[in-house]
């Protein structure tokens, strides 16, 4: 039966991605397709169908002997998000101590609340009476130009933040954070009893300044001091931001290839890309995002399975346990670092936003990578690597992740750690993305409840 399903679902996306070639050789592409016209439904149809295969493919990777660790891990997860809810507007603390939370940070409480509900942790009450303050907040805070959501925000008031630490000016928006926050709140918006003002929350962007000439865009300070708009995003982040303005009928058709601006690169032993542009990330964030919420196509799937062998084979060559990532850590000046596969020219190098920074170093074990991938793609190498993160736990939650040197906790829970393990352990569970999950209903997950 399931081989039967698979054979349908592959012809269906076969014939769908015909149908769409053909239409595009006599129908220009619009950059920023209206969701009602016939190449859009052709193009959300054939993505439909991948991710129906997606589900077909990789529900014999669920294994029933991790149940009960994903299921712990999320209820630690859980505790830093309920810990630090703010009544006020119904957003979380990202970081202990630490109120200023980016438009990715606000697409993780998302996250962390939608699978929280959907895994049981909270009833239908508590998710509504957390959900809908949260879409309150985000339906009246001001915008950048009134016209797009800012860089960042304070989490307890929900005012736009023009600088958090003495020597950092905010200013200007990200695209790919963005991108991540459309994610959540398309998924969000498949509970009929939400939809409504998740979608007024999307229709506050201008999406005209946002997608244009096959791109994102986003807005931020030159090395003058100067406001600029730029197509936003390098191969992986931008790719998953790109899906999320498409999930809204806003299509970025060159940022959504992954092959665009790619060229081919070996790292241990696995033929991987750079991105043409420079200031590369290639790491594993973007790509388990994208295979947790949304479902892999064959090209991100790939390229994905390649970075863990390309992982793995850095720990075998030099016994250090390698699960990159971006993450929070108490580490200053910078705080926030990506640990890359490949970055600027480095196998296994660390960046930062800061560019005119040279760092290398700290490198850390991503405790919300190493769940992602074991939900995705389950191997002996990610079993050990779920081993090792133990000492990640923490009294309030999870940790982002232990130092590869000493194994030592990074002891910052934060809330981006959370979502993630929390849609991990959503997707173990189901054996779906938590989109195909959503739109199949429904959405009080009460009768998943009883049978679990």
């Amino acid at each position: 039966m399931r081989g039967r399903a698979t054979t349908v679902m592959c012809r269906m996306a076969v014939a769908l991605a015909c149908v769409a070639a053909a239409c595009s050789a006599h129908e220009p592409r619009s950059q920023a397709a209206p969701a009602t016209s016939p190449l859009a439904r052709i193009e959300a149809e054939r993505d439909s169908a991948q991710r129906q295969l997606w589900t077909l493919e990789h529900q014999r990777f669920r294994r029933t002997e991790d149940t009960a660790l994903f299921d712990e891990g999320a209820r630690e997860a859980w505790q830093f998000v309920d810990s630090h809810f703010l009544r006020s507007t119904g957003f979380v603390a990202p970081v202990r101590d630490y109120s200023y939370a980016t438009m990715w940070d606000i697409g993780s409480m998302l996250a962390a609340l939608y699978c929280a509900h959907a895994l049981g942790l909270i009833d239908d009450q508590m998710y509504a009476a957390r959900m809908r303050p949260m879409l309150r907040t985000l339906a009246t805070i001001n915008l950048y130009d009134n016209e797009v959501f800012g860089r960042s925000y304070d989490a307890r008031t929900g005012a736009m933040v023009r600088r958090q630490r003495s020597n950092e000016r905010v200013v200007g928006w990200s695209a790919t954070d963005i991108g991540r926050l459309l994610v959540w709140l398309r998924i969000v918006a498949s509970d009929p009893a939400l939809s409504r003002e998740a979608t007024a929350v999307a229709n506050r962007l201008n999406f005209r300044r946002l997608v244009r000439d096959g791109y994102i865009w986003g807005d931020n300070l030159d090395l003058h001091g100067r406001a600029v708009e730029y197509p936003e995003g390098r191969i992986g982040y931008e790719q998953y931001a790109a899906e999320g303005f498409a999930l809204w009928g806003h299509r970025a058709e060159k940022a959504l290839d992954v092959m665009a601006n790619a060229t081919p690169i070996t790292v241990g032993g696995q033929t991987l890309v750079a991105d043409l542009r420079r200031w590369d990330r290639l790491t594993n964030e973007p790509f388990l995002l994208m295979g947790l919420e949304l479902g892999w196509n064959r090209e991100v799937e790939s390229l994905a399975r390649r970075m863990l062998l390309a992982q793995e084979a850095r720990y075998r060559q030099t016994g250090r346990l390698t699960i990159t990532g971006e993450d929070a850590l108490a580490e200053p000046p910078h705080y926030f670092y990506y640990y890359c596969v490949y970055s600027n020219g480095k196998q296994f190098g660390i960046d930062v936003q800061d560019r005119r920074a040279a760092v290398d170093g700290p490198r850390w074990v991503s405790a919300k990578s190493a769940f992602a991938l074991h939900a995705l793609m389950p191997t002996r190498y990610s079993r050990t690597a779920l081993a090792e993160l133990r000492a990640a736990r923490d009294a309030g939650g999870w940790s982002s992740g232990v130092y590869e040197a000493s194994g030592a906790s990074t002891a910052t829970p934060n809330i981006n750690t959370s979502a993630v393990m929390l849609t991990a352990a959503l997707v173990q569970r189901f054996g779906e993305p938590v989109l195909v999950h959503a739109q199949r209903g429904p959405h009080s997950h009460a009768s998943e409840r009883t049978t679990r």
